[in-house]
This record gives C-alpha cells, sequence and structure tokens, in this order.
C-alpha cells in the first residue's frame, strides 16, 4: 500500500507537497497545502475524493508529517497524531504481479494532470523536505534527484519573505490604470529589501525594449553607502542615499507616481520629483506596461541606467496588494518565493 513520512518546513500557503499516480494514471493521490492546511485529493476505480483539516502548518517551524494507505482508509498524521481519517473504498493503487509500483511527483504536478484535479491548486510550493520515506523504502531515490540540483537544497536556516540570488527575475500583469479614466494612472510601491549586492533593479516597467520607470540600488560614490534610485528612461528622477544596506537590517523602500509627481522614499526620508521626464512614463503607461521585479528582461544597450539582478530579500506590495511569486507569470527557478536565509546579527 502507498506510504510517505517525512519532515516539512514552510511559510508558503498553498501548492503541491506530493503527487503520486498509477503507471496507467488512472489512480492518483494528491497531499497539498491550501490556507496553510493539509489537503488530499484522491481518485481510485470507486470514485474520488477531496478532504483537508488539521492546524495551519505554514509557520517556518518543522513537522513530521506522514501519509499512510490502511485497509479501509487512507490516514493523513501531523507529528504522529491523526488529522485526517478517509474513508477509501478498494486499494488506492493495484498491485502489478505481487508489486506495487507508482509514478511519485514532489512540490509540483506532471503537466498533463492540472486539469483533472477535483480542486484546482496552484501547484507552485516553496518549501523544505528531509528525513524521507517513501513506500517504506527511506530516501532511495529521491536523495539522488535532489543532491544533482543545488537550487533543491535546503536553506539551513530561513525567515519570511522571497529571495532573489541574483540570477533571474519574475514577471507579472498588472493593471495600474484607473478602471474608469485610463489617463488617471498610480503606481503605488512599497517593499521591504536587504540586499546581499550592491547594485541590482529591485522593480521595474518594461514597454516593448524600452524601462519607462526602474528603481535600483546602486553603488554610491562613498564608502560606505549606497543610493536607492528611480529612473526613466535613462534619467535619474529621483535618489536617496542610505547607508550600508548590506546588513541584517531591513530597509523600508516606497514609490508613488502619478502623471503629475513622483515620490521616493527610503525609511523615513523623502525625494520628490515632478521632471519633464514623467510625460515619457505617463507615454508608456497608456500602452501595456510589463511589471518585473528583481532584474530586466533583454533591453537595448542604454535603454535604462542599472541592468543587474537584484540579490538579496525583498517583500513587494503594488497598489497595496502583496505580490506573491508562485503567482508570477515566470519566476526563474532559483528564487525562492517564501523563504529567505536568516542572518543572525
Amino acid at each position: 500500500r502507498f506510504s510517505a513520512e517525512f519532515d516539512f518546513r514552510t511559510y508558503d500557503a498553498e501548492g503541491v507537497i506530493l503527487y503520486a499516480e498509477s503507471l496507467d494514471n488512472t489512480a492518483w493521490i494528491l497531499l497539498a497545502l491550501r490556507d496553510g492546511k493539509i489537503e488530499v485529493q484522491f481518485k481510485n476505480e470507486f470514485g474520488t475524493k477531496v478532504t483537508s483539516g488539521g492546524k495551519a502548518i505554514n509557520d517556518g517551524l518543522w513537522h513530521i508529517i506522514s501519509v499512510e494507505e490502511l485497509e479501509h482508509s487512507i490516514s493523513v498524521k501531523i507529528a504522529k497524531e491523526a488529522v485526517m481519517n478517509i474513508n477509501s473504498p478498494g486499494t488506492l493503487f493495484k498491485q502489478s504481479h505481487g508489486f506495487l509500483e507508482t509514478k511519485v511527483y514532489i512540490a509540483g504536478l506532471p503537466r498533463k494532470v492540472g486539469n483533472t484535479l477535483i480542486k484546482q491548486i496552484n501547484p507552485r510550493l516553496d518549501g523544505c523536505i528531509r528525513a524521507w520515506n517513501l513506500m517504506n523504502q527511506g530516501h532511495s531515490g529521491v536523495k539522488e534527484v535532489i543532491q544533482e540540483k543545488q537550487s533543491k537544497h535546503c536553506l539551513v536556516t530561513v525567515g519570511r519573505g522571497s529571495f532573489y540570488p541574483g540570477t533571474g527575475m519574475a514577471k507579472f500583469h498588472i493593471n495600474y490604470n484607473n478602471l474608469d479614466n485610463a489617463e488617471d494612472w498610480l503606481v503605488n510601491v512599497t517593499m521591504t529589501i536587504r540586499p546581499s549586492a550592491d547594485t541590482g533593479v529591485m522593480f521595474a516597467l518594461v514597454s516593448n525594449e524600452t524601462v519607462p520607470l526602474a528603481l535600483s540600488i546602486v553603488d554610491s560614490n562613498s564608502s560606505d553607502s549606497q543610493e536607492i534610485i528611480v529612473t526613466i528612461g535613462n534619467i535619474t528622477v529621483a535618489r536617496l542615499e542610505s547607508k550600508k544596506l548590506c546588513t541584517p537590517r531591513k530597509v523600508l523602500v516606497g514609490l508613488v507616481v502619478t502623471k503629475q509627481q513622483l515620490e521616493l522614499s527610503v525609511d523615513s526620508r523623502t525625494d520628490q520629483s515632478n521632471s519633464e521626464q514623467l510625460s515619457v512614463l505617463h507615454q508608456a503607461m497608456m500602452t501595456n506596461v510589463v511589471t518585473y521585479l528583481g532584474g530586466l528582461p533583454d533591453v537595448p544597450l542604454g535603454a535604462t541606467l542599472v541592468t543587474a539582478y537584484y540579490n538579496g530579500c525583498m517583500e513587494v506590495k503594488v497598489n497595496s496588494r502583496q505580490l506573491d511569486l508562485d503567482e508570477a507569470i515566470f519566476k526563474h527557478n532559483y528564487i525562492r518565493s517564501h523563504s529567505c536565509p536568516l542572518i543572525m546579527e
């Protein structure tokens, strides 16, 4: 019968922990998180079922999770205490020649499966799993796959936030226009950052091959500080110097832009601009702009001043909405959506 046990740690609220299916794809079981709680979906020859239960476990602490198929039910336990006993007529997977063979997927779904789930879910999951025991065979088969992929290795200690390793960006489609009047747009960005490198693009709007707005960190002329700058095209329209940003402390950065004015704030200091360059931004806002976090796509040389990828932790709100990197149209594989390495003071 099917069984799996492992230690699990995450701050993510939704995603697939494990999906197993029979070789002929007729039976399957899904173990996932939704609103931070464990959810089980399964299908076999007798029907389908969805059940969730237990407390939310997306608290960044380690939890022992086990799923075991018993004679007439599927048992799910957290810390060895039962949180769900789901009635299941018949066996989940049929044996073949005395053996039970299944295909197992971790932290995601095979492409063809998405639409066949009983209840749709965003499969992307950022978490950490250790002490595997699949089908009572220990970590056989899992360890070999994970050891080969650096991006799949766990951080030792994590906190809330997203981590950008300096090798890629995330892409979103966000509408900044007022629904009643397209001419009346607003870009309101608030972010908490903890950079690990002194240069990089944190937030940018891209229109075709132009960069009508970018918020970046750059090295300043003095040795113990960096600058946070706002550029429209390749012209700097606002800048604030900040003492060494690459430290364990988090820095609050704000940017509010309308067609009349732009205001940059870092911690409690502000810089305002009503530069004529805002008309360039206004023209771009009348077209389709694409939002990028942590870097830029390929743009022509000279389109903007900073093109380096951002490296460090960052949480971003745009127009009062917290951006979840699991919902990005595109996200570089090495970006961690919900875990940031902790730095001890």
